[in-house]
Parts: C-alpha cells; sequence; structure tokens
C-alpha cells in the first residue's frame, strides 16, 4: 500500500506515516526509532476501532430488563393493615380467673389464622392480657379503665376490648369461633389497597324480606370480624358510644358497673352489631353525604371503598347463612374469606340473662 493510499484509509494516522517514511529515507541507522513508530500506529488502528464499536453499540443496543425492574413491575402493594391478628377469650363471670383453662376445642379454629397468614403476629388475648392492655393504655380509675374492670359481662367487655385494640394497635379481629378461608393479604382488591384504613363486612341484608327484629330492620355489619389501620376515627366513635351508652344504661337501672345485669338483646344494642352498624353508617356518610339509610347499602355484590372504609357484601364474612342472599349451598365462593360458626359462647356463661 502507498503512502497516499494508507493516508486515505486512515486520515487520523497520514502525519504519523508521513513521519515514519522521511525518517526512513533519510537515515537507515535509525531502525530502532521506525520500529517504535509502527507499533504505535498498529495500537492506534486497534485503539479507533475499538472506541468505533463501543460507541455504536451505545448508541443502538437496546436496553434489556434487569430482573430488578420485572420484579418490581409485578409485585403488588401491601395494604395499610398492621400484620396483627387478635382474638379474645374471657373466663366466664364465675369461673376462678387464677385457675382457669381454655377448653383446647373451643379455640381450634385459631389453626386456620395461623395457617394461612405466617408472617402475622397473633394474639389470643385472656383475662391476663387484657388486664395489661389496660394498665398500659388507660389511666387508672378513667371511666374506662373503670368499666373494663368492673364489668362482669363478657359479652360486652369482649365488644368493647375489640374497639380499643383495633384503635390503638390496628390489625384484624375474629371471634374464636370464625375459620378463616383466604390469607388477609388478599383480602382488599388491588385497587384499594393505598386508601382503605378499615375493612368491614354485612352480617344480613333484608333484601325483600321481613324485619328479624333482634338484629338492624334492614342491613346489619358484623363485628365477629373487623380489620383496622390504628388511629382510625370509626374506633374513636365507637368507643365513646360504648362508653357513653353504658353510662346511660347504669343510670337508668340504678346499678353499678360491677352489678349490671344485660340481657343479650341488650348487649346487641350496647356494644354489640346493632350500635357497631350505626357507628359505621354515620362513618360511611362523612364521606359519602347522599347515603340516606342502611338501605342504601342492600344488595352489595362487590367490595366497596367509601371513603377509607372498604364495605364487603355479604359472602366476605357472613357465607354460609340461610338469608341475605349468603352462599349456602355447602361451596365456598371466590369472596369468602371468614366463616363463622355461631357458637355464641358469650350467650351461655351465665353472662347475660
Amino acid at each position: 500500500m502507498s503512502e497516499a493510499q494508507q493516508e486515505q484509509s486512515f486520515p487520523l494516522l497520514g502525519p504519523v506515516i508521513t513521519i515514519m517514511s522521511s525518517t526512513f529515507r533519510h537515515s537507515k541507522s535509525k531502525n530502532r526509532t521506525l520500529k517504535v513508530a509502527l507499533s504505535i500506529a498498529v495500537w492506534l488502528t486497534m485503539l479507533v476501532a475499538l472506541l468505533h464499536y463501543t460507541i455504536y453499540g451505545r448508541l443502538v443496543r437496546p436496553k434489556e430488563p434487569t430482573i430488578h425492574d420485572n420484579t418490581h413491575q409485578h409485585e403488588p402493594s401491601r395494604s395499610l393493615l398492621p400484620r396483627k391478628i387478635w382474638q379474645i377469650y374471657l373466663a366466664p363471670p364465675n369461673a376462678d380467673k387464677s385457675s382457669f383453662e381454655i377448653d383446647a376445642e373451643q379455640v381450634a379454629d385459631a389453626a386456620s389464622w395461623v395457617a394461612r397468614n405466617p408472617d402475622y403476629e397473633y394474639v389470643l388475648m385472656g383475662d391476663k392480657g387484657a388486664e395489661e392492655f389496660i394498665q398500659q393504655n388507660f389511666k387508672k380509675g378513667s371511666t374506662l379503665s373503670t368499666i373494663l374492670r368492673e364489668l362482669k359481662n363478657t359479652g360486652i367487655k369482649s365488644d368493647l376490648l375489640r374497639y380499643l385494640i383495633l384503635s390503638i394497635k390496628g390489625g384484624v379481629y375474629s371471634d374464636i369461633d370464625t375459620e378463616a378461608l383466604k390469607p388477609i393479604d388478599r383480602w382488599v382488591p388491588e385497587m384499594h389497597r393505598k386508601a382503605a384504613r378499615a375493612v368491614v363486612g354485612v352480617e344480613f341484608d333484608r333484601l325483600d324480606g321481613s324485619d328479624w327484629g333482634e338484629v338492624h330492620p334492614d342491613l346489619q355489619f358484623c363485628q365477629w370480624t373487623i380489620a383496622a389501620a390504628p388511629g382510625h376515627a370509626l374506633f374513636r366513635y365507637m368507643a365513646g358510644f360504648v362508653v357513653s351508652a353504658l353510662e346511660a344504661f347504669v343510670r337508668e337501672h340504678n346499678t353499678t358497673f360491677a352489678a349490671l345485669e344485660a340481657t343479650s338483646s341488650d348487649v346487641m344494642k350496647l356494644t354489640g352489631p346493632t350500635a357497631w352498624t350505626d357507628a359505621v353508617f354515620q362513618q360511611l356518610q362523612r364521606h359519602q353525604p347522599e347515603l340516606t339509610s342502611v338501605r342504601d347499602l342492600s344488595g352489595l355484590t362487590e367490595p366497596k371503598l367509601f371513603g377509607d372504609v372498604l364495605v364487603l357484601p355479604i359472602d366476605g364474612f357472613g357465607m354460609g347463612q340461610l338469608h341475605s342472599n349468603s352462599t349456602n349451598d355447602g361451596s365456598v365462593p371466590e369472596g369468602a374469606l371468614v366463616r363463622h360458626k355461631f357458637r355464641g359462647s358469650w350467650r351461655f356463661d351465665g353472662s347475660s340473662r
């Protein structure tokens, strides 16, 4: 290849080649310098080719997705509910609390909650745990502390405790006669997980049927299973309502908290699902003022979000019942999260008349 051809092929190396040729013509004694120059030329040629390949590759090669990016795109978001499960079992009022032992059969369904939610903290609160909870969270001599320590009715006490636990600690509360059917992480639909801070379910929906008397006339929310983030306004309101209702009941019957006697119907209205339904509906109205009655929620077939309260249709927490369009053919519908077995131990432990 001539000098002119070399300069045309590698214009950047032209000056180097010219210098090399001149050196060769005028001094044969400088062969060593020529070899060095040739080596430099070869290395420069390789460097130019390498730079060209690298720059071209960066410009035209598409970015390949990384494993991290791909995983992040499909990872479901977590709900706002703390990973805690609470259940309560209080000794009957006439039992010796120092020696009382829970019948294992009464809490057999607790295994379903642990098995389906392995990463959750599980607490079965008894009388000792209830006392510790009261000491840690309520000033001695306060109205709440007095009520919780003096009450003998396990139904009323258990009701009030669940509202206070969810208000302060958050998580999921469920009665001991309930079976977990689905993991709690799947309770809240993906689209609502960044907003839902409380989950409630329908227990009774009259639809076109008759009034059931003891339950709310048109629609009732269950409180055998409830989920919430701590500090929710619904539970602060409910705790205040229960205190006021119990104080009024004691005055009306000229009695004390320690001597209070209540029928099962009284319990339903003071602290149970009747009172709970009124509290929940008031909270829903705050988010959707056009609601005029619980009847407006009748016939719900899908979970629906009202502000930060997620309301589940009848099968969510109330499948297997013979009313309210509850699935009762022996199958477990996709939307069923909990099965309630209606043992109602508080009705038969001597607490209520």
